[in-house]
């Protein structure tokens, strides 16, 4: 039988996967944080989660809350066991919601053997722990766990998602807006290449604004947003947020809300796909988007790929706006890591395809390298992780598969139609992805 997959295995969350699985266990990214965190750690003893408590129930005391949130709020703090209780339920709702939206990846178990297959780090990887290891830790873990896991980086996540898309060039992307022109120009161009229509899909920057001194009004939109999925996530989360940012949490960050980690990630989403939280993502006026995040585009460009490795992310995640409107989710493979391994892939190739193309962005020779290497860098030793998207040897050899299908056709300023490149795909995917570390 087969089954849809979800967005929430379908969209490239690129930072995740890059830095997390077998060889980089130790490395953590903003995304990286799952349910679990909401239980106390090392850190948290009941000291701790006391001092929350007090903390906790201080604040809910000066707040106007109706009669049910108010009631909700009292019993999660009537005992330690009980916020933290709270606080796991609360996280695992909220975190449901953006799943289902294709912005974050839980953790579980998968059955591709690590041996395999040949994972070792990458630029991308080593760049990322650089920029890691110069923010102060303990504003690290206050971007990573918040209120007992409602944490900043869920502020920001809902709030890309919340952005209202505009025209592509009024988007600023990349460091000082350096890569809006090139990449306005690269999603119109992807607009009209694809044979499905995705007039409606927008395009928003991923960025960390929103933890800036003048963007309190913007965080008040996104707790109000929250609300309306979780009252209690949404008290927790402010709590988390403006207690560590008036205590100064972000100055422990180089270069403030411009701090690459903040948006070390990009993604594509379809409300109509995003299983039971469709409903809730409409409420919220969330529409179809890819969003691009500026810390990923200033990794390019310092890794020297700013040329193309923007345009081959981009390309990448308008590739599963194609597959969201093709039906290209659901498939055959039970097991979820090696299932969104197939479209993670199948997206590369897509990707590929278009910027290799004579009628997409066209790349010479050298240029198709850097395509290839951009693929390269992003691959992940997650293999047991439900969003793992593949080594970086199988996202060099589908780009390269793709860029192949281009140059062998005959007719060079013909497009093939997006299900038959996605067939040729599934029909070569077992080679792809053979292990290769005999």
């Amino acid at each position: 039988m087969k089954r849809p997959i979800l967005a929430t295995l379908a969209v490239a969350s690129l930072a995740t996967m890059s830095l997390t699985g077998a060889t980089a266990a130790n490395a953590i990214s903003p995304a990286a944080d799952t349910v679990a965190v909401a239980a106390p750690n090392a850190a948290a003893q009941s000291a701790d989660i006391s001092q929350l408590r007090q903390e906790f129930n201080e604040y809910i005391a000066g707040l106007d809350l109706d009669a049910d949130t108010r009631a909700a709020a009292e019993e999660a703090g009537s005992s330690d066991d009980a916020l933290v209780a709270a606080a796991a339920k609360t996280l695992t709702q909220v975190k449901a919601a953006l799943t289902d939206a294709g912005v974050d990846n839980e953790w579980t178990s998968g059955a591709i053997n690590p041996d395999d297959y040949k994972c070792s780090t990458t630029d991308f990887r080593e760049w990322a722990r650089g920029q890691i290891a110069q923010i102060d830790p303990a504003s690290w873990d206050w971007y990573q766990n918040g209120f007992l896991g409602l944490s900043p980086d869920l502020l920001i996540q809902y709030w890309t998602l919340m952005k209202t898309p505009t025209n592509p060039h009024d988007t600023a992307l990349g460091p000082n807006g350096a890569n809006t022109n090139e990449l306005a120009r690269t999603f119109t161009n992807l607009q009209r290449f694809w044979d499905v229509d995705t007039s409606k899909v927008g395009l928003v920057s991923l960025d960390g604004k929103v933890l800036g001194p003048d963007a309190s009004a913007d965080r008040q939109y996104v707790y109000d947003g929250l609300s309306k999925i979780s009252p209690l996530g949404a008290l927790f989360l402010k709590l988390g947020v403006e207690g560590g940012l008036s205590s100064g949490r972000l100055n422990g960050f180089p270069g403030g809300v411009d701090n690459p980690m903040f948006s070390l990630n990009a993604f594509a989403i379809d409300p109509s796909h995003a299983g039971d939280s469709q409903a809730t993502l409409e409420t919220l006026g969330i529409t179809r988007r890819v969003a691009m995040g500026q810390g990923i585009l200033q990794m390019w460009n310092e890794l020297g790929l700013g040329r193309v490795g923007g345009r081959a992310v981009m390309a990448h995640e308008f590739g599963h706006q194609v597959q969201y409107s093709d039906n290209l989710f659901e498939t055959d493979i039970t097991d979820e890591a090696e299932a969104t391994r197939r479209t993670e892939l199948m997206a590369d190739a897509l990707g590929t395809y278009f910027t290799v193309h004579k009628l997409g962005e066209s790349l010479n020779k050298a240029y198709t390298l850097q395509d290839l290497q951009t693929f390269y860098n992003v691959g992940d030793c997650g293999f047991s992780n439900p969003g793992h998207h593949g080594t970086p040897n199988q996202r060099y050899r589908s780009s390269a598969w793709a860029a192949d299908l281009v140059k062998s056709a005959d007719d060079q300023g013909h497009i093939l139609p997006s299900l038959t490149v996605a067939d040729s795909f599934e029909k070569v995917l077992p080679e792809l992805v053979a292990p290769d570390a005999r």
